[in-house]
């Protein structure tokens, strides 16, 4: 009784920030007449509530609680404090991004017996690797108006999704008042044979092949023992299965379910054939072995498909602005002045991933000088092109704006609305889980993005700025948490400006695995990005999450001839997991003309800032560092700005490099570094406070250079003047910025809340001959638009 008595003290205190019911509660809020009579509301016992992590009557994966009675992963136990004067429990669970009332797995009643309380609950053969959420109400035997709010479940949001701020509260208080939760989240699932494979994927046929002959059995006995042994045949060494099923994913739900059961004619063959499918339609593969006792313990490797449509012509999102447009003039905060000048287009692209009437890789062009704006984040789950129209460029109407974002989330304007691009999606339904969704390439090309309103780090806390900003915690593109497996043929960002990323530009998270074919990032600028707090972390500019061995971000990554002016992150490159990567996986990093303008120079911390945070990189992977420019710039000598500068941390040996012609503009002395002979209070290299590319142990350099092709030499910085002893071609001067450029300077000193804000049409060279004679013009080295005067936005 001392715990209940605790907890009742706990919900009285909290009483006032517990915010209306779930929907049921919403249709019938009149019924609820006697408020004071209700049944208080249950809570579940998570960490938050109790204060307690070793709870062991605690929420989450049951292997990992000694009383729970199982030792799968995949098994949720769930535990809550009883509720006086409760005759039975409602309790509801569903998949992370399903709806309540719709996409239930869970739905039961459990009842008080003899005065004992049901307090725990086992849920059973789930889904591996996926986020579950649940909502539990108390029952009062006076009827549907006394029973308790649900604790849990307080609604969605008008487009179905889940409304985050209303989700826990079996969790914490979040900073509006609202108590705010999360997923609790089943195990990862041991590894299992890719036996079935699609091919031959027309507008309503494919084939599903599946290959029997089993190689490498040891690889997969935490699968043959969940199975009991039923997926594996020892006499013909073959796996055994026994259907196919071809299920509709959540963007296409209303068609039906295709089940076959597999013939010994099918597996003479080794393919089943399935035609009078939707065309444009996704459909999950799933091969099964129906007699294994646990559900997802009889499934083999999964795969989502969708079937082909007929091509479409680019179409053309006019500008047509509302001028009655209610999200602007009513549902969002001091977004007003922007009514007759911007025209919404994120409906269009949730609609587009939903809709089977345009086939995947549709061309969507916006008009030239226009701008256009998103309100909420769209799930990029079928492959597009978005680009301001070509004829509208070559026209010299320059490029479509679109805002990440509008308004803000409160009247004072202090909270801007910044809206995130989500790579994949969440599973939307039980089917989706552990699937693996094939996306065809994804392109963005000339187009200015940027939030409407966005504040950084030192708009709240520098010097002009305004200490009731909310910093802003934005990215281009992010993932949700609990993202499905994906395969992406392209990723394509050319030709575009950026500006207000606030927090990162593109974010890999999930537990699932991830593989990106091609990357590139060419010809864009960003400018004004951060910083996210005051060491300018937030996450890297390509942040993968290093948690899972066969995922792969960095095959094939190009990052070339683009402008990064003053913005702080985390580092550039990162994934920095020590996984034990499958045979074949590799790394192709190329990242060439680029300029670097005061890249993420705000923390002291050696382990911050890193150009590449790539320690442990798969053998036989290749990085390439290739003529780009380096620039630390302050706003004068009245500017005691630090700028620290680091290089690479990779441990892997097993690699080849490629770094040449990387050259830096002169280097301001600051803290303790200052221009000396003494090794230790100099800048490495002349550039790096630390791990400089041509580190002996953890860089480039490694064993003086023998794993670059163009030896230790090129593994150092270039300034002009032969300052390493590296440059046959030298002049003999270094260019100090305002030499080359001819308005480089940040707009404010040290501590000003402009300090990382830059004049960028400043960034244009000096064209004098002391410039034009020097090796950063005359070997064109970084972002060449400098140079020859081409537009940047």
């Amino acid at each position: 009784m001392k715990k209940y008595s605790i907890f009742l003290l706990m919900l009285l205190a909290s009483a006032s920030m517990v915010l209306t019911s779930c929907k049921d509660d919403d249709k019938a809020t009149d019924n609820y007449t006697h408020q004071s009579d209700r049944l208080f509301m249950p809570q579940f016992r998570v960490t938050q509530n109790t204060g307690n992590s070793s709870d062991q009557y605690g929420c989450g994966s049951a292997a990992q609680f000694q009383y729970s009675g199982s030792t799968h992963v995949n098994d949720i136990w769930l535990n809550w404090y009883a509720v006086d004067g409760a005759v039975a429990y409602h309790l509801k669970g569903k998949v992370q991004g399903g709806r309540w009332n719709n996409d239930e797995v869970l739905d039961t009643i459990l009842y008080v017996k003899d005065g004992k309380h049901p307090l725990s609950f086992l849920h059973q053969d789930l889904a591996y690797s996926t986020g579950y959420l649940y909502c539990l109400q108390a029952i009062s035997p006076k009827g549907e108006a006394y029973n308790s709010k649900w604790s849990g479940w307080i609604g969605e949001a008008a487009d179905g999704s889940d409304d985050l701020g209303h989700q826990a509260d079996m969790s914490r208080d979040d900073d509006r008042g609202a108590l705010f939760t999360g997923s609790l989240n089943t195990g990862m699932r041991y590894d299992i044979p890719s036996v079935f494979s699609v091919e031959n994927v027309t507008k309503t046929t494919m084939r599903v092949n599946f290959a029997t002959t089993v190689e490498g059995i040891d690889s997969y006995k935490d699968f043959l023992a969940a199975s009991q042994n039923l997926v594996y045949n020892p006499e013909s060494n073959t796996w055994v299965f026994d259907r196919i099923t071809l299920e509709p994913s959540a963007d296409n739900a209303d068609l039906p379910t295709i089940t076959r059961e597999i013939t010994s004619a099918d597996l003479a063959k080794g393919y089943v054939d399935f035609d009078g499918l939707e065309p444009n339609a996704a459909y999950i593969i799933n091969g099964w072995n129906t007699k294994v006792p646990r559900h997802f313990d009889g499934n083999f490797n999964s795969a989502m498909v969708r079937m082909q449509g007929d091509p479409q012509d680019p179409i053309v999102i006019k500008w047509a602005p509302d001028p009655n447009d209610t999200i602007l003039a009513n549902t969002v905060k001091n977004a007003k002045e922007l009514l007759g000048k911007a025209t919404r287009i994120d409906t269009v692209f949730i609609n587009y991933m939903k809709d089977n009437t345009i086939p995947e890789g549709q061309i969507y062009y916006l008009e030239g000088g226009k701008t256009y704006y998103m309100t909420s984040s769209f799930n990029m789950t079928k492959g597009f092109t978005l680009e301001t129209n070509p004829d509208d460029i070559a026209a010299g109407k320059g490029r479509a704006e679109v805002l990440l974002g509008v308004g803000t989330s409160d009247d004072a304007g202090m909270s801007g609305n910044a809206v995130t691009i989500m790579l994949c999606r969440n599973a939307a339904s039980g089917a989706e889980n552990g699937v693996s969704l094939g996306i065809q390439p994804i392109r963005f090309n000339q187009i200015n993005f940027h939030p409407h309103i966005v504040w950084n780090y030192m708009d709240k806390n520098g010097k002009g700025g305004n200490s009731q900003y909310s910093i802003g915690g934005n990215y281009f593109i992010n993932m949700n948490s609990q993202g499905l497996s994906f395969s992406l043929s392209e990723l394509s960002i050319t030709n575009c400006s950026f500006s207000g990323l606030t927090r990162g530009f593109i974010r890999f998270q999930g537990p699932n695995r991830q593989l990106i074919e091609h990357m590139t990032v060419e010809g864009c600028v960003f400018t004004d990005c951060g910083p996210y707090d005051a060491n300018g972390r937030g996450y890297s500019w390509f942040a993968g999450p290093g948690n899972r061995k066969d995922s792969n971000f960095f095959k094939d990554l190009k990052i070339k001839n683009n402008s990064f002016i003053d913005v702080p992150k985390h580092a550039f490159v990162s994934e920095n997991g020590n996984l034990p990567w499958p045979a074949g996986t590799t790394w192709n990093i190329e990242i060439e003309n680029n300029t670097f303008v005061n890249l993420s120079p705000r923390s002291s911390s050696s382990g911050h800032g890193l150009f590449l945070e790539t320690r442990y990189a798969p053998a036989g992977s290749k990085i390439t560092v290739k003529k780009n420019l380096f620039v630390t710039v302050r706003k004068g000598d009245s500017d005691d700005r630090s700028l620290y500068m680091r290089g690479m941390r990779i441990d892997t040996k097993d690699m080849s490099y490629d770094f040449a012609d990387n050259y830096a503009t002169t280097v301001p002395a600051w803290g303790s570094y200052k221009a000396s002979t003494d090794a230790s209070t100099t800048l490495n290299d002349g550039l790096f406070t630390n791990y400089p590319f041509s580190h002996t142990s953890s860089g480039a350099g490694y064993q003086k250079g023998a794993l670059n092709i163009g030896g230790y030499g090129e593994t150092q910085i270039k300034f002009g003047d032969n300052r390493n002893e590296n440059e046959s071609d030298a002049v003999g001067y270094q260019l100090t910025p305002e030499e080359l450029f001819k308005d480089p300077q940040p707009l404010g000193v040290n501590g000003d809340a402009n300090m990382h804000r830059h004049n960028v049409d400043g960034f244009y060279y000096n064209l004098t001959e002391r410039v034009k004679a020097h090796p950063i013009y005359t070997k064109k080295i970084g972002d060449q638009r400098w140079a020859t005067g081409a537009a940047w936005k």
